[in-house]
């Protein structure tokens, strides 16, 4: 049984090296989870690697490993910006539940037919199919009755507009089980409350997260990624996968699923403002952040995609941190995630000071 006290959450976005950076400065306490860190670089073969950790609401570490970029020897610095893969789905859920506060949508509201948010805008659901009973919180949940069975539909037709997409599953593919029934990850259920997002507000997903959320937690050089390695932007870093290219992949697509590039510092603003702490004023009531996990002391959640794995957490609602790097383990994606969250997570345990100073 889930309690309050503990809950760890596990999601990952699914297809299917040692340079310190910067003005380092030298932190006897943290010795040892830098050196745990470069092992784990050693051992997995990790070109560069971000991380933040955030104390009481101060961020008190950030640092940066490696290169960025192995072929022009780009030393990795802290304001690399990474994709953060399926760390996207907390900054929707969190986008949602803004408009939740704000009175502008209900958890109940039902996303599809007459009634629904979207009316039949990708099409009528099918008569008798269920669909017209999803709503906003089934998605949420991943509780929609959709499956990944026969595939992930983000990875697939990647020529598709997100409007064909939804149109086609609207029509073809059948619910497993009844909506709010069965728990099934899905990234095609954050895909739709992308667009749920966009009917609500009129404005585009991106721009409506970068104004109403990322700007007040004071980010400003999050975005959503580009597909190839020429539409990298300025400032991110280049991806590594030697058994599945990173950049064949529709990442603009995935926006509201999987789609931001951020850097591990504007992940750490993020959290501050949903954390249930009290010296810097939350972006969301703790009764919302009830409605999903953000509301237990203990979380993590998993981001991965060829050539990124991502980690963001809160531990013993004193602790945060996000990590993130430019490869992953492709035979078991969990494994590079797994062993990075268990060695920071100990680490940040064992070290009873910390600095002082508010980073930020």
């Amino acid at each position: 049984m889930k309690t309050k006290s503990s809950i760890l959450i596990i999601h990952v976005l699914l297809p299917v090296i040692l340079l310190v950076t910067g003005c380092k400065k030298e932190v006897a306490l943290l010795t040892d989870l830098d050196n745990a860190i470069e092992d784990k670089m050693t051992q997995y073969h990790i070109p560069s690697l971000s991380i933040a950790i955030v104390k009481d609401e101060k961020l008190v570490y950030i640092q940066s490993y490696g290169l960025s970029d192995k072929e022009s020897g780009t030393v990795a610095t802290n304001n690399d910006l990474y994709r953060i893969a399926s760390i996207s789905k907390p900054i929707t859920a969190i986008a949602i539940l803004k408009l939740v506060q704000d009175g502008q949508v209900s958890l109940d509201q039902k996303v599809f037919g007459t009634n629904g948010i979207l009316g039949n805008t990708y099409g009528t659901p099918p008569a008798g199919s269920n669909k017209d009973l999803i709503t906003v919180k089934h998605l949420l949940d991943h509780k929609s009755g959709w499956t990944n069975s026969p595939n992930d539909p983000m990875f697939t037709n990647i020529s598709y507009t997100q409007s064909q997409l939804i149109t086609d599953l609207l029509a073809n593919r059948p619910l497993s089980s009844a909506p709010g029934s069965t728990y099934s990850y899905l990234n095609f259920g954050y895909c739709v409350l992308g667009r749920v997002i966009e009917k609500i507000t009129n404005m585009t997903y991106e721009n409506y997260v970068k104004s109403n959320i990322l700007q007040q937690c004071g980010i400003t050089d999050m975005k959503i990624g580009g597909n190839t390695l020429n539409e990298r932007s300025p400032g991110e870093v280049k991806y590594y996968q030697s058994e599945y290219s990173p950049y064949i992949m529709n990442v603009t697509r995935m926006d509201s699923h999987g789609g931001w590039i951020a850097s591990a510092t504007d992940l750490a603003r993020f959290i501050v403002k949903i954390d249930r702490s009290d010296s810097k004023p939350d972006l969301i009531s703790a009764t919302l952040l009830d409605n999903l996990y953000f509301g237990y002391k203990n979380w993590y959640f998993y981001g991965s995609l060829p050539g990124t794995s991502s980690i963001l957490s809160r531990i013993d609602n004193t602790f945060s941190f996000a990590l993130l790097t430019n490869t992953r383990t492709e035979s078991d994606v969990n494994l590079i995630l797994d062993d990075l969250y268990n060695t920071v997570a100990d680490k940040i345990n064992a070290i009873s000071e910390w600095p002082s100073e508010d980073l930020f």
